[in-house]
């Protein structure tokens, strides 16, 4: 009996102010409900109201083809006058050569006497390890302690047989002004070994260094250098990786036996960034900053790439199945560096991969490409003898063909503020309402009548 009474009286406190809301109310229609006496002209109010919220619904919810649009665009911007450009990384990788590397292998005071003991599948098996290369045979793949000693120091050797930057390059210059090669070209991570890079993010300590750019008063970028020994060289973005996930169209080969002069040729266009960007998620606006690192255990890259992202998952699959790292990659995996038995199983497991088609694990936080990721477009590679040069070594000249003319903005199309100023126009449209009569809503609801 008591819930009835109690029932009863706050319904009649609603109506009481449901109807004092209705009464006092500066949205349009609702007074016509209650102030007419006609009931026709009540239902057409209530008709008319009932129209304009479902005309506001459909205005608001998204079509089919807006809604799986992407929500970015991108436009050109030729305000080139303004601009300072970047000049690309260009990443240069010793070329494996089997023969000389076991023979450097062998002549070693301190490692030598192991080798030259083992057959010669073994030293050229041990040799390929060292590039993570190489099939595992019965012969060969067996626990470490049988034949090679376990605690076998892999990354001496491998600093050891690998070229130091010194050995591999001389000569640089930048726009005509020389510098000290191994100052600016730094080492970075590789899937096979170290490379050096120049202009590059991926160092240590590379976001203490000013970063290599041209604009009006400098000129198109040239980069000039001479290699000593036959290299793979890549040109790319600052904060990219040479890995394999890196276009082949932006790498060459310099064999210095038959070329001692190459040029590649290049444009540039790089990409600018819509302030709002950062405030929207990941999936929305489609690219991670270089500033935002994922959380993964083994990404220690000092900023963020799609090449280095497919790297550290790589390197995450292959730590899962093996539960060690390459000794050839970055020192700051030392602690997981593997022993011999580790190096047999991230060979099987390459063969494994590549070979028989065993799918990687899928990361639950794909690698999206970098927001600052410019457009390389090679335009020409020459290579050729030249008979006046006589220096040792080849002439490798990384130019630009011109300053940009062209670069592209990444806008949101559809922003937060956007949502509001939608709603709010909406709203207006159909029932002339605005912030201060929601306020108002409120107000005469809690007031009482």
């Amino acid at each position: 009996m008591k819930f009835n009474n109690y029932f009863m009286r706050t319904r009649a406190v609603l109506q009481q102010r449901l109807s004092f809301f209705v009464w006092n109310s500066n949205i349009n229609g609702f007074k016509h409900l209650v102030r007419s006496k006609n009931i026709l002209v009540k239902w057409l109010w209530a008709a008319v109201l009932v129209a304009s919220a479902g005309c506001m619904v459909v205005l608001l919810k998204p079509t089919g083809a807006a809604r799986d649009s992407p929500a970015l665009s991108y436009n050109p911007e030729t305000r080139y006058l303004l601009w300072t450009t970047t000049f690309p990384a260009v990443t240069v990788c010793e070329t494996f050569y089997a023969a000389t590397a076991q023979r450097k292998f062998t002549d070693s005071a301190q490692f030598g006497p192991l080798i030259k003991k083992l057959s010669y599948n073994y030293r050229r098996y041990l040799t390929n390890l060292l590039y993570r290369i190489g099939s595992c045979t019965k012969e060969v793949c067996v626990p470490c302690g049988s034949t090679v000693p376990c605690d076998l120091p892999w990354r001496q050797i491998i600093d050891y047989i690998y070229k130091s930057c010194s050995e591999l390059l001389s000569e640089c210059e930048f726009n005509g002004v020389a510098f000290p090669c191994c100052a600016r070209f730094r080492s970075v991570d590789a899937e096979r070994g170290l490379c050096y890079s120049f202009n590059t993010l991926q160092h240590r300590n590379s976001t203490q260094e000013p970063l290599m750019t041209v604009n009006r008063s400098t000129g198109p970028g040239l980069l000039s250098f001479r290699v000593h020994h036959d290299t793979d060289i890549s040109v790319h973005s600052p904060e990219e990786l040479s890995t394999n996930n890196l276009d082949n169209k932006f790498k060459f080969d310099v064999k210095t036996r038959e070329q001692n002069w190459v040029e590649f040729l290049f444009s540039l266009v790089e990409m600018a960034n819509d302030p709002l960007l950062k405030f929207e998620e990941l999936l929305v606006r489609g690219c991670r900053y270089l500033e935002e690192v994922p959380a993964m255990a083994l990404y220690t890259y000092p900023v963020y790439s799609y090449g280095a992202c497919k790297l550290a998952e790589s390197t995450k699959d292959s730590f899962r199945h093996c539960g060690c790292v390459h000794p050839a990659r970055d020192l700051t995996n030392k602690d997981k560096y593997c022993n011999y038995t580790g190096l047999n199983c991230l060979v099987t497991y390459d063969a494994n991969k590549n070979k028989l088609g065993i799918e990687q694990t899928k990361n639950d936080a794909p690698c999206l490409p970098s927001c600052s990721e410019s457009e390389l477009t090679t335009t020409h590679i020459s290579k050729k003898w030249v008979s006046e040069d006589t220096e040792d070594g080849t002439k490798v000249n990384i130019r630009m063909s011109s300053l940009p003319h062209l670069r592209y903005e990444r806008h949101l199309l559809r922003s937060s503020l956007d949502l509001v100023v939608s709603v709010g126009g909406v709203i207006g449209l159909f029932f002339g309402a605005s912030i201060l009569s929601l306020v108002e809503v409120f107000y005469l609801i809690i007031r009482k009548p």
